[in-house]
């Protein structure tokens, strides 16, 4: 392998593996098609190649797509190569190791690293570098191919620095390009601290958790003195239950950052969706939730619509309760949001006790909104058709509570009790028991019926009452009358009899004569 000899100094310096070390243990095999360093495969293709992946991201998306993607797989590709170098020389000095980094950056002919300053402590997770890249092979074909670039271009290689450097701190490490060399600069030069050397208000950071980090799922404890295993915590578990029949539909909205339209009757865990969806995309931002008619929802919408870098708003996105009680204007401030093309598109979660043919059927409602909404709509079932997961998400409750446990006849009471407000109801009566049991460390069915009948409001009913409740809401929005419920009801049993008036009577518990009569009666409410 040629190398030139006026750099061998060049070549031996710096801690172990040095560059010369790594040279040496570069093994190229073209009979077998394989380039390896110290048994691990790498590849030798030409550089244009990463330019073209950016260049099709670009088309296929935008701009800020693509710095993502680039910046997510870079930090990867450092992490790997982290924990690469710490795997094949474990006994190194783990200061070496972490300066190791920037020699292979150099070997794989990625760029010239020149050190400025490079001050770290392990022990205090203490980390501050900063660092000049000559001839960096981002910057020099973007340049070549697309002209002077109007901001830093090396995302990568950005990437790929805060990917190495956080395995060895206990807090993620963010490097920033602060110039580059595709801007005009005779070198690129770059920044590395944690996020608390940053600060968590920093924009760059907040872009960097929320894009880069966020969707991996890991944006701290990545280090490898941070590999600490937290053992699940009550809230989880129950979140984890209430949502399990619609886990699958609301990760495909995650993963698509489709606008959500999340829908299911009361307490049936609505919020508790929409929560786990806002902290998958900010997992470091605050989750709230505005209703439709709320005064300041206006201006929430106005400041999403701005770009990045004219506000940090869009960190927050927006999740609305009671989208079917939007007004008009904002209906059209909503779809104007979803609609633009700005190369990002906030979070935005939207809540509705009624269902998304309510929604696209409703004349008050924008039809454009509604199918905007309705693309991958996610519904929660009422808890009352859940009956086998109440013991268990009563289980979840009392865990969150305290040290408190049912016993098999109240789990079995708990089954049998219609709930009108779902989980919020539960948690009530499961509260209600604890405080009037003699010995609340163990609820009995007895507890749970003294509870029951201690009830400041209705109490939940057994299922002899269970239609009402499920009519009643119906019945107060005025969505149904007694008349237009009494001719779906006739005319139901005549579909489902294929228009037989006296099979329709029988499955009714009417003489064929009263069915006639009442379904003649019927047709003068239409």
């Amino acid at each position: 392998m040629y190398t030139d000899k006026s750099q061998n100094e060049l070549l031996t310096r710096g801690g172990r593996p040095t560059l010369r070390d790594l040279l040496d243990l570069l093994e190229f095999n073209p009979a077998q098609g394989t380039i390896s360093l110290k048994g691990e495969r790498m590849l030798l293709t030409r550089a244009s190649f990463f330019d073209d992946l950016r260049d099709q991201l670009m088309r296929r998306y935008n701009e800020h797509d693509a710095m993502v993607l680039m910046l997510r797989l870079g930090f990867r590709s450092g992490r790997e190569d982290a924990e690469f170098i710490r795997q094949s020389w474990p006994t190194l000095d783990p200061g070496d190791a972490f300066t190791a980094g920037t020699r292979l950056h150099m070997v794989t002919g990625t760029v010239k690293v020149e050190t400025i300053s490079n001050d770290f402590d392990f022990d205090s997770d203490r980390f501050t570098g900063d660092f000049l890249w000559h001839e960096s092979v981002e910057a020099s074909n973007y340049q070549r191919r697309h002209g002077r670039a109007t901001k830093p271009v090396c995302w990568l290689q950005t990437g790929y620095a805060s990917g190495y450097a956080s395995v060895f701190f206990r807090r993620l490490v963010i490097y920033k390009e602060l110039s580059c060399s595709a801007t005009g600069h005779k070198s690129c030069r770059v920044v590395g601290k944690t996020v608390d050397g940053w600060g968590p208000d920093d924009p760059f950071v907040q872009f960097f958790l929320r894009e880069v980090i966020g969707p991996q799922g890991t944006p701290w404890g990545i280090g490898s003195s941070a590999k600490r295993k937290t053992q699940p915590q009550p809230h989880d578990d129950l979140t984890s239950l209430v949502l399990s029949p619609v886990h699958e539909r609301l990760k495909k909205v995650a993963a698509n950052k489709l606008p959500a339209l999340i829908c299911g009757p009361v307490g049936a865990g609505c919020r508790l969706a929409a929560r786990w969806l806002y902290h998958q995309r900010y997992p470091e931002s605050t989750f709230q939730i505005i209703h439709a008619e709320a005064p300041d929802l206006t201006a929430r919408l106005a400041a999403l619509r701005q770009t990045p870098e004219q506000s940090q708003a869009q960190s927050q996105g927006v999740v609305i309760a009671d989208i079917e009680k939007l007004p008009i204007d904002r209906q059209y401030a909503l779809l104007d949001l979803l609609m633009q093309d700005r190369g990002h598109t906030p979070l935005v979660v939207t809540l509705s006790t009624r269902p998304p043919d309510a929604l696209l059927s409703d004349m008050r409602f924008l039809p454009e909104l509604a199918y905007e909404l309705s693309v991958f709509p996610v519904c929660l079932p009422d808890l009352n058709t859940r009956k086998e997961d109440v013991p268990r998400l009563a289980e979840k409750l009392l865990a969150i509570q305290g040290p408190t446990r049912l016993s098999d006849d109240a789990a079995t009471l708990l089954a049998s009790i219609h709930f009108r407000a779902g989980l919020t109801e539960l948690r009530c009566l499961l509260s209600r028991a604890a405080l009037l049991a003699e010995q609340p460390e163990l609820l009995s069915a007895s507890d749970l019926r003294l509870a029951l009948s201690d009830a400041p409001l209705d109490a939940p009913t057994p299922e002899s009452d269970m239609f009402w409740s499920m009519l009643q809401p119906a019945f107060t929005k005025g969505d149904v009358t007694f008349d237009s419920l009494s001719a779906s009801i006739l005319h139901g049993a005549l579909h489902a009899s294929g228009g037989n008036v006296a099979a329709a009577a029988r499955l009714l518990g009417l003489s064929r004569a009263q069915m006639a009569y009442r379904i003649q009666a019927s047709k003068g409410t239409q």
